[in-house]
């Protein structure tokens, strides 16, 4: 069973957004008044992007960009409707040509001056701004470790927005059901867990407070890197093979295939003398499970369901 799809099946009932409530939004960039609900929205990030398309709200969207795997089924037509801006992050002048009235962000790269610049530049042109609660270092440190609540408070912050408190309350219930049930299976208990994002001189992995990190240790298992301060690592290949890991957990990315990774172990021989490696040991999981969205349920059931496949 779908637990989103009563959330959406109330939303596809509405016919238009409704007003929001005056709401008063506090981003990592800065505080910003929405006296009605936007319109013309554009989401910068897939996780993003799930967060309005699970409440309903793509007909509240002109644009689209930076997916990182492909959208879920349940999501398929609604994402279909909204126009792709750019594969990665759009240049300003396209947002701009697209008129839009609110931004939401993912990570906070979309703001850095790269891509579309601070939150309040586009504050200062009328333009609301929202980066997700796990993103912002200033709520959540990168030297303290994450928990699932700011996949709830990004629900509860859009549906304020939006004007659809009641959609977001029954999304986060829903939420809240998966992510405990999901939790209970500890399918890695008394194991340990190499994280490869990406990376073959130097591993690129997981520190103590990302979302990977959480979502491993969540299901059980010890990250071997869940001791050094920050959400994304290098971590030296010595260190791995110091700690010979139970498991390694392979992220699948566009940048980065799990196929590619897992070969680059096996072929090195060093690396293709683990214990993992010669068992064959690794699970792989897409990056848009790993990180605190609407998919990070579906990677803690994902997970759990590999690992005990490699009981």
């Amino acid at each position: 069973m779908n637990p989103f799809k009563p959330a959406l099946l109330i939303a596809a009932m509405l016919a238009a957004p409704t007003l929001a409530q005056e709401a008063v939004v506090q981003s990592c960039g800065g505080t910003f008044a929405y006296d009605t609900a936007p319109t013309r929205a554009i989401t910068l990030n897939q996780q993003a992007t799930e967060v309005m398309l699970a409440l309903g709200l793509e007909r509240s969207m002109v644009g689209t960009a930076y997916m990182d795997d492909a959208i879920l089924p349940q999501w398929q037509r609604a994402y279909d409707s909204v126009p792709v801006l750019s594969e990665r992050y759009p240049a300003r002048e396209v947002v701009l040509s697209a008129e839009p009235d609110f931004l939401f962000a993912g990570f906070g790269s979309a703001w850095s001056e790269d891509n579309l610049g601070a939150e309040a530049e586009w504050h200062d042109l009328g333009i609301g701004t929202y980066l997700v609660a796990a993103s912002c270092d200033a709520t959540h440190p990168q030297d303290q470790r994450l928990t699932t609540q700011p996949i709830l408070t990004d629900i509860a912050v859009i549906g304020d927005i939006f004007g659809v408190e009641e959609r977001a309350a029954t999304l986060i219930e829903q939420v809240e059901a998966r992510l405990s049930e999901a939790a209970l299976a500890q399918a890695g208990r008394g194991r340990s867990a190499f994280i490869y994002d990406s990376g073959d001189a130097v591993p690129y992995s997981i520190g103590c407070c990302g979302g990977p990190g959480l979502l491993v240790e969540t299901v059980g298992l010890t990250n071997i890197a869940g001791d050094l301060e920050g959400r994304w690592v290098d971590l030296a290949w010595e260190a791995v093979v110091a700690a010979d890991p139970d498991v390694i957990v392979l992220i699948e990315a566009d940048w980065s295939s799990a196929a590619e990774k897992r070969e680059y172990m096996e072929a090195d021989p060093v690396l293709s003398e683990l214990s993992a490696v010669q068992a064959g040991r690794f699970v792989t999981i897409p990056f848009s499970q790993t990180v605190l969205g609407m998919q990070f349920a579906d990677g803690l059931d994902n997970l759990s369901a590999q690992l005990d496949a490699l009981n």
